[in-house]
């Protein structure tokens, strides 16, 4: 019976699937957690499987798939190429001349200084193997490419560590059913010296699981497994690669279940991580009733290797269940993570199944933890 209600819902699953401190005066409130609420996307629906990254000092975003109804009303997915940048948090998004090569998202996506990489994803036709990076270039910005992905990765994460991107897990089919445990690396600064093998994940494969970045380690969280009998198994694995040695170590397992949390896990300036969105738990019954996705935020201490509680992310009441756009604010599964102007940002996501979002939430850094560098 168990497995038969998962296989109900695997389409539902795939779905799913710093400057100067500002003033909170500057946000609106969200709710007395903390979480406040930055301009949303100019988009009545939304998108799951976005980018996000900060570059000239601007919030940049784009790419991600929105549905146009309900999966139960036969609606059809669509993809984005529109890319967009937020330059002040009481401003208005701005779309860019720039635009992705083809409408894709559900990318391996990672940042360093002055760059976004977006590794594999999913289009219209399928699994995506091209690795792209956004730049700035004469006071705009411009795709490069990188040497593809030996195999094509959607639904993967991804980080920048040790001076390497790493890609992380992932399917290379989104009807697939079997999530890899496969690490991929390159330094982008030599590109000729093509993506290494890393060792693999410890454990079985996972998608949609969060990755970050911090100094030479790079840490994987979460994400969806397939347990023996082929049923979805969403995860409490935590794991850090050193990567100055190639070698993994489990670390102390998150406090609940994570499937498609923010990723990357935004950086606090003192060494923490956060882990927020996603789900704990797959929830049988009819796809228009889906209660929405996990209020509760963690704090990763790498020096403690210990877990500790975080604001939970507001939520709001449910406008329109036939809609596949929801305002928010809702905890939001597929959406990308990035630091910017002393926030932890998450940009869109999924809120329900196949229902997107616009939002852009943002949970401010305690004052003391505030900095001068972006």
């Amino acid at each position: 019976m168990i497995r038969s209600i998962l296989k109900l819902h695997r389409c539902s699953i795939m779905v799913l699937i710093f400057a100067l401190a500002v003033p909170l005066a500057a946000f609106s409130s969200t709710s007395q957690s903390g979480w406040v609420s930055l301009p949303s996307l100019p988009d009545p629906i939304g998108y799951g499987g976005m980018f996000a990254g900060v570059l000239h000092g601007q919030l940049v975003a784009g790419g991600g798939s929105q549905w146009d109804k309900p999966v139960w009303l036969k609606g059809n997915k669509r993809y984005n190429d529109k890319v967009w940048a937020l330059s002040s948090t009481d401003g208005a998004w701005m779309e860019l001349p720039v635009k992705l090569p083809t409408p894709r998202g559900h990318f391996s996506g990672a940042t360093a200084p002055g760059v976004i990489y977006l590794a594999g994803g999913f289009d219209a036709s399928g699994g995506l193997r091209e690795v792209l990076a956004l730049r700035e270039n004469e006071g705009g910005f411009v795709w490069t490419q990188l040497p593809d992905l030996p195999v094509p990765v959607g639904y993967g994460c991804a980080a920048f560590a040790g001076g390497r991107l790493y890609v992380i897990g992932g399917l290379d089919d989104p009807a697939s059913l079997k999530p890899v445990a496969t690490v991929w690396s390159l330094d982008p600064d030599s590109p000729a010296d093509d993506w290494r093998r890393e060792a693999d994940l410890p454990g079985p494969g996972v998608f949609v699981a969060a990755a970050a970045g911090a100094g030479e380690y790079l840490y994987v969280f979460g994400g969806m497994a397939v347990d023996a009998e082929g049923d979805y198994a969403p995860s409490r694995r935590a794991s850090r690669l050193d990567t100055t040695t190639g070698k993994w170590q489990a670390l102390a397992e998150l406090p609940d279940a994570r499937v498609g949390p923010i990723t990357p896990c935004p950086l606090l300036p003192d060494g923490r991580l956060l882990l927020a969105g996603g789900y704990s738990e797959i929830i049988p019954g009819v796809q228009r009733e889906h209660p929405g996705f996990n209020v509760r935020t963690y704090f990763y201490d790498p020096a403690a290797d210990t877990w500790t509680a975080g604001p939970d992310v507001p939520h709001g009441p449910v406008p329109d269940r036939d809609s596949s756009g929801d305002p928010g604010p809702a905890p939001m599964l597929g959406a990308p993570g990035v630091v910017w102007l002393n926030l932890a940002v998450a940009v869109s996501g999924e809120v329900r199944i196949a229902t997107r979002s616009p939002q852009v939430l943002a949970l401010p850094f305690p004052a003391e933890l505030s900095t001068d560098t972006q």
